[in-house]
C-alpha cells in the first residue's frame, strides 16, 4: 500500500530526469553537491546539538574560538570573517559576547590604527579544551565506517572540490 508521501516522492523522482537526465555529468554533479550539502548540514546539526548540550556554547561561539586558537596569533575581524565564511557584522555580535565573557580580547593593530586585532585569552583556550573532548568522539562516531585511507581520500577530494568553489564564488 502506498501513502500520499510515497506518491509525492515518486513524482519527484520522475520529474528529476526532466532537469538532470540520469547518468549525465549534470546528474552526477547535482547528486554529489546535494550529498555534500546534506552531509555538511547533518554534521552541523549533530555537532552543534552535542556541544551545546555539554557546554552550553553555540556553534558560532566555539567555531570562532577554534579558528582563533588554531592560528595562534592575533587576527583582524575581516580576516576571521573570511576564514569562517561569514559576514563581519554577524561575526562582530559573536565577538562582542566572547569579549564580554573574557574568552577573547581586542588589541590595537600596530599596522593599521583603524582596525583592532582579535586574540584568544587563556579562558578562551580553556573553553576550546572543554569543547574538544565533546566534539572529537562525536566526529569519530560519525566517521567510524571509514578507514584511514578512505578519510585521506575523501579529504583530498573535498579539498579539490572546495578550491574551484572558492574561485567560482568570485566569478561574476
Amino acid at each position: 500500500m502506498t501513502t500520499p508521501q510515497d506518491d509525492t516522492l515518486a513524482q519527484w523522482a520522475n520529474r528529476y530526469g526532466d532537469f538532470y537526465p540520469p547518468g549525465t555529468r549534470q546528474d552526477l554533479e547535482f547528486r554529489l553537491t546535494r550529498n555534500l550539502i546534506f552531509a555538511a548540514r547533518r554534521w552541523t546539526t549533530i555537532s552543534e546539538e552535542t556541544v551545546k548540550a555539554a557546554t552550553g556554547q553555540s556553534r558560532a561561539r566555539w567555531q570562532t574560538l577554534f579558528s582563533i586558537a588554531f592560528i595562534d596569533r592575533a587576527i583582524t575581524i575581516l580576516q576571521l570573517a573570511e576564514r569562517l565564511g561569514v559576514q563581519w557584522p554577524t561575526l562582530v555580535r559573536t565577538l562582542n559576547g566572547l569579549e564580554i565573557e573574557g574568552f577573547i580580547q581586542r588589541v590595537d593593530n600596530p599596522d593599521d590604527r583603524r582596525s583592532r586585532l582579535i586574540q584568544i585569552t587563556p579562558k578562551g583556550r580553556g573553553l576550546v579544551a572543554d569543547v574538544q573532548p565533546v566534539l572529537d568522539p562525536t566526529r569519530s562516531a560519525a566517521l567510524a565506517a571509514l578507514t584511514d585511507d578512505q578519510l585521506r581520500a575523501v579529504a583530498a577530494l573535498v579539498d579539490l572540490i572546495a578550491r574551484p568553489a572558492d574561485m567560482a564564488a568570485h566569478v561574476p
